[in-house]
């Protein structure tokens, strides 16, 4: 599901969705972000059968339902130990 094919098939319906939360402030979110969002989580177990569905799920998403993924993806995301890092990296 995470192939570049699919990925274009949703463009436009990513494209308007993003456009819909910048004007709701979130700026920083893109549509990479929503992508990643519903390969990895919301269609992780089950796909929708039909197209029709999985725009009706794009069209459906809250700024909300990505931002609790996101921060479940940070808590989740391994971390490297300030003693591991070299100082001239974060420089």
């Amino acid at each position: 599901m995470d192939s570049f094919v699919e990925y274009e098939r949703f463009t436009p319906w990513l494209s308007l969705k993003i456009k819909e939360f910048h004007r709701l402030g979130y700026s920083q979110i893109n549509e990479e972000d929503l992508w990643r969002y519903l390969t990895r989580f919301s269609w992780k177990r089950q796909v929708p059968e039909h197209y029709y569905q999985q725009i009706s799920q794009i069209c459906k998403l809250s700024p909300n339902d990505y931002l609790d993924f996101a921060s479940l993806e940070a808590q989740i995301y391994k971390v490297d130990s300030l003693d591991l890092m070299e100082i001239d990296d974060l420089l």
